[in-house]
């Protein structure tokens, strides 16, 4: 080996030994921990993106960061999405994990990142329901109630997010829509599954759609109600065309006499056409042959007597033979006065007032023999259910032996209405008031009649007693009227369970 020889291996020995050592000084730190920037749970919407990102950091033995480290980032509770996750590591601080969207329900959101086989890192987000975007009801949903009466279930409402989460610690206020029923406005707290139960809703007390609202933060829901009453009313127009006003007053009568009766009466065939112009004096009409369930009302506005005198006549054309109830009734207002009925307000008073006639509240008294001492000036309802709601009243002076009747006011008046001065402002008195309550003892009147009848339709009502100032001080819209301003008319026909057609004898 030459000198030269020599030389070269020592030089390249001594390159190869210090490329060595280079290479050992240079290897990265490894990985010791993973761990995120969470420590506990924290709260967030469920269904929406973080507005700040969470954030991890891997280390090595000495507690360095360290970046560029492979990760793997997944979702791994709560269903959420995480699409920008990253898959390295940054360097000199927290690793933000991505645009993370919590799951759409409610609760436990994860994400786990994981470094080799290091112990994974979880970083925990509480999904909550947001803010209230719609109002269910649960329960309480298409009931059937008696008028007036408190439906037999509560109305339990749900509070929910946009993503139906039940949201908690939201108040919720219950008001009656439709059908002029009552509930407490108080506000109700939803409870931890975002429900509020409704308090006690009584239904309005006339046959007619009912609903219930609840609304919260904006946000509202309809329940519907029905009132049960098995009693039909087959209201017709007949004659001229009658104002709008007062169409939808006999409509709004008739809802309330149904609210009230709800039993069935006996179905009845007609077995030919009848005459009602020439029987019943409704103008040109002829009823076909066919089955009536369970009354029918004909109804019209048309000329009488002129301005100011008779306003209205009305009573049953045709009762059943089985039971004495009205079949077919006739109502007429005259056209001369009507305008003046709709701007007194007291339009649909007036006319249940004259329906409940028809039905038979003062004309079919003495039919039933429900009638002591007429054309006297001691004339008493005997029906035992009118005297027992007279006298719950506290009316032992004007009910003892029977419920007082009207004595005065001529034919129109007397014997077919309750006495004005004992019963004041009742509907069924003899005169027209500025307030016209239908109260238990007209209702329980019917039942005494042989209608099924709900109480709790009645009106608020006191009996004012025995008092000429309650004559004094009322507010009678009828003041520019004759002293008889209506005619009742007794029944004229009866109809049995086979059709045969019959007249009533005089009473």
């Amino acid at each position: 080996m030459t000198q030269s020889n020599a030389t070269r291996r020592i030089v390249l020995a001594l390159a190869a030994g210090a490329v060595l050592g280079c290479s050992e000084s240079t290897a990265p730190p490894k990985p010791a921990s993973v761990s995120p920037s969470l420590s506990t749970t924290a709260d967030a919407t469920a269904g929406l993106p973080l507005t700040t990102s969470p954030t991890f950091v891997v280390k090595d033995a000495g507690g360095n960061t360290l970046g560029g480290v492979s990760v793997t980032i997944a979702v791994t509770a709560g269903g959420g999405t995480l699409p920008d996750a990253p898959t390295k590591t940054v360097g000199g601080g927290p690793t933000p994990i991505g645009t993370w969207t919590l799951g759409k329900t409610a609760g436990l959101n994860s994400v786990t990142v994981t470094v080799g086989t290091l112990p994974a890192a979880v970083i925990n987000i509480n999904g909550k329901a947001g803010p209230p975007a719609a109002i269910v009801f649960v329960q309480g949903a298409s009931q059937v109630g008696l008028a007036g009466a408190a439906l037999a279930s509560p109305a339990i409402a749900q509070v929910r997010d946009q993503f139906a989460n039940a949201v908690a610690g939201v108040s919720v206020v219950f008001t009656v829509g439709d059908g002029g029923g009552s509930v407490s406005a108080t506000p109700v707290l939803t409870d931890a599954s975002g429900t509020a139960s409704a308090p006690s809703w009584h239904l309005g007390k006339s046959a007619v759609p009912q609903s219930l609202r609840a609304s919260t933060a904006g946000v509202t829901a309809i329940l519907n109600a029905g009132v049960q009453s098995d009693y039909d009313i087959d209201l017709r127009f007949y004659g001229p065309p009658m104002p709008p006003e007062a169409a939808a007053a006999f409509t709004a009568a008739a809802a309330r006499i149904k609210g009230s009766i709800i039993g069935d009466v006996q179905d009845i065939p007609v077995t030919a056409p009848l005459d009602l112009d020439k029987n019943c004096g409704v103008t040109g009409v002829t009823l076909p042959v066919g089955t009536i369930d369970d009354v029918i009302i004909y109804a019209a506005v048309a000329p009488i007597d002129g301005p100011n005198k008779i306003l209205a006549f009305s009573g049953p054309c045709f009762i059943r033979t089985s039971n004495a109830l009205t079949i077919i009734g006739v109502m007429q207002f005259d056209s001369d006065d009507i305008d003046n009925l709709i701007a007194s307000g007291r339009m649909q008073d007036v006319i249940q007032h004259e329906m409940l006639h028809v039905v038979g509240i003062g004309t079919l008294w003495s039919t039933k023999n429900l009638l002591a001492g007429a054309h006297t000036v001691d004339s008493r309802f005997t029906g035992s259910l009118g005297i027992g709601a007279c006298l719950d009243l506290g009316g032992l002076p004007v009910c003892t032996g029977g419920v007082q009747v009207e004595n005065t006011g001529g034919s129109g008046t007397a014997d077919s209405h309750w006495r004005e001065s004992s019963f004041g402002n009742e509907l069924m008195t003899g005169f027209v008031n500025a307030v016209n309550p239908y109260s238990i003892i007209s209702i329980q009147s019917l039942a005494d009649l042989g209608y099924t009848v709900d109480g709790f339709a009645a009106d608020t009502y006191g009996i004012p007693g025995l008092s000429l100032s309650v004559q004094q001080t009322r507010a009678s819209i009828l003041t520019d009227m004759s002293p008889q301003w209506e005619t009742v008319t007794p029944p004229k026909f009866l109809i049995s369970k086979s059709g045969q057609i019959s007249r009533v004898e005089k009473q």
